[in-house]
């Protein structure tokens, strides 16, 4: 029996997590939940699965929690996801959005705990001191983004395995197929109708910029200790192909498959099993592939995530909280689609370098979000 601690137990992630558990309920037990806000949906999943301990971190909205089961203890406040890391998990999934998944990436790895992560942010913000730590506590940071969970399949779930190059795959969004002057009209309620996936908010907003491609190529170099010039992102819209590996030799591997997180979720927690899922087969016989290089001029969020990776220090985490406060300003259309662009650029020509540490961390990305807001309004 895994024993299971999952952080953003809410959002797309955490609720394709919890049907893993569902599916196999002799394999997995969930022993801590966590979300932000949404209280009266954890409410239902405290009393579903009656963990030992439940978290929310908006301490006002934990009124909405009305039942709680007697062996289930419930904490509140900034701190919420710390308490979360249970002493008895085996696994801890971090399901949460931004950099407010650093924090208890972090304390996860510390207290020796593997961590199946599915926050962006965490590898790109503070990705030299979590890879460190982990290697130090002798962790394993376990991928769930599609991308690299297909890396990490197609290299035998090594991260050591000798590679010529990783090939990431981009879909485009939901205005791929639009021309830069047509895109920037749009608003968020229509950037966020994906063709191919259906996955949170913000994700969905970096999905039609290819920020997430961004935050995706610099993930691969955090992961898999690899330089830049080793990691490539392509377009391909049809979203089959998640990554591909090639080798010295010439040879490509690829790991295909139906445009779900339900397969690189459950692997997270089967590896290096694997196991049935509800997601669709593939048809070959009716399937056409294509695949293209990225337009940098119509997708400048690319290019600017690779500008401050190659910067590096703390400018990775400017860039990627810039990004998370212009998106945030976007879905609320307070901001255009190129502004975000624009958002972001702002910030890497005003952030103050520092060296990544957890504090210095923690006021890049104050600081550069104060920025956004006071160039660009809330």
């Amino acid at each position: 029996m895994i024993k299971i601690a999952l952080l953003g137990s809410t959002g797309s992630i955490g609720r394709q997590v919890l049907k893993t558990v569902d599916r196999y309920p002799d394999r997995f037990k969930v022993v801590s939940l966590a979300c932000e806000k949404n209280a009266e949906l954890l409410s239902g999943q405290i009393n579903r699965y009656r963990p030992e301990t439940a978290c929310i971190k908006d301490s006002e909205k934990a009124y909405k929690i009305r039942e709680i089961p007697k062996e289930t203890t419930l904490y509140t406040g900034e701190n919420a996801y710390l308490h979360a890391i249970s002493e008895d998990a085996d696994i801890v999934f971090v399901a949460v959005s931004g950099f407010a998944g650093l924090a208890p990436t972090l304390r996860a790895i510390e207290m020796k705990k593997n961590v199946a992560l599915a926050n962006k942010e965490s590898l790109v913000a503070g990705g030299e001191i979590v890879m460190s730590l982990a290697e130090k506590n002798g962790v394993k940071i376990i991928p769930v983004d599609s991308e690299h969970s297909a890396i990490f399949r197609c290299l035998n779930y090594d991260f050591k395995a000798k590679f010529r190059r990783l090939i990431i795959t981009a879909s485009g969004g939901a205005f791929r197929d639009l021309t830069k002057a047509e895109t920037a009209k749009k608003t968020a309620a229509e950037a966020l109708k994906h063709p191919n996936w259906n996955m949170g908010k913000k994700i969905t907003i970096d999905c039609a910029t290819l920020a997430n491609k961004g935050l995706e190529v610099i993930e691969a170099c955090r992961l898999y200790n690899a330089p830049l010039a080793k990691v490539k992102a392509v377009m391909h819209p049809e979203s089959i192909v998640h990554s591909m590996v090639e080798f010295d030799d010439g040879a490509v591997m690829a790991q295909l498959g139906y445009p779900s997180m339900e397969v690189p979720i459950q692997l997270a927690l089967t590896y290096p099993e694997t196991a049935e899922t509800d997601v669709p087969r593939l048809d070959f016989s009716a399937m056409t592939l294509n695949f293209g290089e990225i337009d940098t001029d119509k997708y400048p969020c690319f290019s600017l995530a690779l500008k401050a990776f190659e910067a590096g220090d703390n400018y990775p985490c400017a860039m990627s909280a810039a990004n998370e406060a212009a998106v945030g300003l976007y879905l609320e259309d307070k901001i255009g689609f190129y502004d975000i662009a624009a958002a972001i650029e702002y910030v890497l020509g005003k952030v103050e370098r520092l060296k990544a540490t957890e504090e210095n961390l923690g006021y890049t990305d104050f600081a550069a979000r104060a920025a956004v807001y006071q160039k660009f309004g809330r």
